[in-house]
């Protein structure tokens, strides 16, 4: 099984992963007969969605029928897609289109149906159950589902199903025992141990803040009834009475309420509705009437949040700089929550793009900003950041030689208390060399990109820094469709079966391929990402390196500098996008889509993305236009209520705190190897 380490950990600023938005299309701006509107969190009862696709407004009982949806229907945290079965598993957006169609489970006992589907760790992943499995495989279908337990903890003589999840990825679900036979309880997975909480109980649903459980009991009269207890199966209370029988309980948005089926017997031909019961006063009120009751599966009610969108951004592409490391980076002796504490520092000129590339994989290694700083000497920007954010004593790199960034630069830097060092060769391909032995002596994996390919090797070099301090990997320079000696013999000196090997655009493939390796095997694989546009290669390596990221940064590709900025303070967190201008790039605009159940945080860097094109990336990785925010970070912090109100003229409310950051956490590198790997002969 796959470890979770990367997924679980959460900044403490963080929005809950589960905060979000609603669907676009046929189901945008229509709200329920009782909804709360109660903000980002815990969120407003929109309509309630039956299998089959089937959505009835509560208030007027007007019934909606949305296509491509199966049964097993459930929505995604934030409301931009609905995932269901109809033999494999796929998900839509909320007006039926974009279909995304996850692979067929593998080593799993049964894959005869796909049962009980619920997204988890913020619409990232899917779980479901198989066989009396347990099964779980990404949202974005970017790898094949897989058993989510190992045999020790699922043993084949348990049958367990109807998994539920919490916003701190818990995960209950229903089980029986010996050989499946034994009457049902609730057990919890908490990602190591599988614990039993309630003892006859079944079909068990999370309280969306993660502290209560509703659940299935049957009564001294045979009768299934709906109750709660606390996430620890303590403090059990039974909130409906009589003959009736009660199935799938489902909670509001805003956790009021539960929502669930009403049998009036055991029998599949009995007369059924969609009811719900107020947890403040008891009261039963239902959804459907009693011609509608055909259309009663599974209901469950969908969720209308807000994701954001950002900009963060200065008076010009160097105060853009500074503001990307203000963002992201604390202040020497304060812990502001959202931010990270900087180790180091990296260096570029500000005015050379082809000693830049690598400089945000560099410093995703090293745990620090990349600064730009003019030539001859450091700007009295940079030394004012630098002393911001790191301790005296602590290395600051420069990266290339003293034509690019001057001795006066390692003077300046010792003369404030820092310990220069200098990565640097012949030139920018042997520059790239020495950077990528800075990052790790034994890679994992080297990305191939042209020398000046700027957009290409910035996003190459964000995805090379994903992990951090954990980084493994970094990114050497072709000389267009050709490797330099020092380039060549880099890769010589590794070996293909251990270290892999990415190539990012048709010249860095031709280059490696026309190339011979005296220490290489005679065939060796690669993998090789390509696109059209600097668009395409961008979404190509987002795809490729990231399992449905929560968040995206975007930079103009006119504007390498902003790229720089973006790709050095988003890398651990999520791909750096390109896009042309007025209007987002289509590659760009169909990812965010395609990603939408787990994207809930766009952020631009630098001014160049159009007012427009941020409100697209808004309105596709949510459920539309209608159902994200927008913060902006002048300078990288927020701006009062009147600033933000004027900026970029876009949506924002204005009131959140000045330090408050509205992303999730590192999500790490999950490279998806089996599309794209390539035999090559020497």
């Amino acid at each position: 099984m796959r470890s979770f380490t990367h997924r679980r950990r959460h900044r403490a600023a963080a929005l809950a992963t589960v905060a979000a938005l609603a669907a676009t299309g046929v189901l945008s701006g229509a709200s329920g007969a009782t909804a709360d509107d109660a903000g980002p969190w815990p969120g407003t009862e929109g309509r309630v969605l039956n299998d089959g696709g089937t959505l009835v407004n509560p208030a007027t009982g007007t019934l909606t029928q949305v296509p491509n949806v199966g049964s097993y229907a459930a929505w995604a945290p934030d409301g931009s897609r609905l995932i269901s079965s109809a033999g494999q598993i796929s998900s839509v957006r909320g007006n039926g289109t974009g279909k995304v169609t996850l692979p067929w489970a593998t080593g799993v006992r049964s894959s005869a149906s796909y049962e009980d589907l619920t997204f988890w760790w913020g619409g990232r992943y899917v779980v479901f159950s198989t066989g009396g499995q347990l099964v779980y495989g990404p949202s974005d279908a970017s790898w094949a589902p897989r058993p989510l337990l190992t045999t020790a903890q699922e043993p084949a003589s348990v049958c367990d199903s109807e998994p539920t999840v919490n916003p701190k990825g818990l995960l209950a679900f229903e089980r029986r025992t010996a050989n499946c036979t034994t009457a049902p309880g609730v057990y919890v997975y908490d990602g190591t141990t599988v614990k039993r909480v309630l003892a006859d109980a079944e079909q068990p649903s999370y309280s969306p803040d993660g502290t209560k459980l509703a659940f299935v009991r049957k009564d001294a009269d045979g009768n299934t009834q709906v109750f709660t207890a606390k996430a620890d199966g303590t403090d059990v209370k039974q909130l409906t009475t009589g003959p009736r029988w009660y199935a799938n309980p489902s909670w509001s948005p805003t956790g009021k309420r539960i929502l669930f089926e009403a049998h009036t017997s055991q029998f599949s031909d009995d007369v059924r509705t969609a009811e719900y019961v107020d947890l403040a006063t008891g009261t039963l009120t239902p959804v459907m009437n009693a011609s509608q009751s055909s259309f009663v599966n599974n209901p469950s009610w969908e969720p209308l949040r807000k994701n954001t969108t950002a900009r963060v951004w200065g008076s010009d592409a160097y105060a853009t700089n500074i503001a990307s490391s203000r963002w992201t980076w604390n202040t020497l002796g304060k812990s502001v929550p959202g931010l990270m504490n900087a180790k180091s520092a990296v260096l570029v000129n500000r005015d050379d793009a082809a000693y830049s590339l690598t400089a945000p994989a560099l410093a995703g290694k090293k745990v620090g900003p990349v600064l730009m700083t003019p030539k001859t000497g450091l700007s009295s920007a940079v030394k004012t950041e630098l002393k911001r954010t790191l301790k005296k004593g602590k290395t600051v790199y420069l990266v290339g030689g003293t034509s690019i960034l001057t001795g006066t630069v390692a003077s300046q830097l010792k003369t404030l208390g820092y310990v220069p060092k200098r990565l640097s060769g012949a030139d920018r391909y042997a520059t790239s060399v020495a950077v990528a032995k800075s990052v790790s002596t034994a890679p994992k994996y080297v990305f191939l990109a042209g020398g000046t390919e700027t957009r290409a090797a910035l996003s190459a070099a964000a995805a090379a820094g994903a992990d951090g301090g954990a980084s493994a990997g970094s990114v050497v320079l072709t000389n267009g469709n050709k490797l330099t000696a020092s380039v060549k013999s880099y890769l010589n000196s590794l070996n293909p079966d251990k270290t892999m090997v990415i190539t990012v655009g048709a010249a860095a493939k031709y280059a490696l391929t026309h190339s011979s390796f005296s220490r290489w095997p005679s065939t060796y694989y690669y993998y090789p990402l390509s696109g059209k546009t600097d668009a395409a290669i961008s979404v190509a390596i987002a795809k490729f390196w990231w399992t449905a990221p929560g968040q995206t940064a975007v930079a103009y590709s006119g504007a390498w500098r902003d790229g720089v900025s973006g790709a050095a303070a988003f890398n651990v967190f999520g791909p750096l996008l390109w896009t042309s201008r007025p209007a987002l790039s289509a590659e760009v605009n169909s990812y965010l889509l395609r990603e939408s159940a787990s994207t809930d945080f766009t952020v631009a860097f630098g001014g160049g993305v159009t007012a427009t094109s941020l409100n697209s990336a808004g309105a596709s990785m949510s459920a539309g236009k209608a159902y994200f925010q927008y913060r902006p970070y002048y300078n990288g912090v927020v701006p009062t209520a009147t600033q933000a109100a004027t900026a970029f003229a876009q949506r924002t409310d204005g009131g959140e705190a000045a330090t408050t950051l509205q992303r999730s956490g590192p999500v790490g590198a999950d490279p998806h190897l089996g599309d794209l790997r390539t035999l090559q002969r020497q």
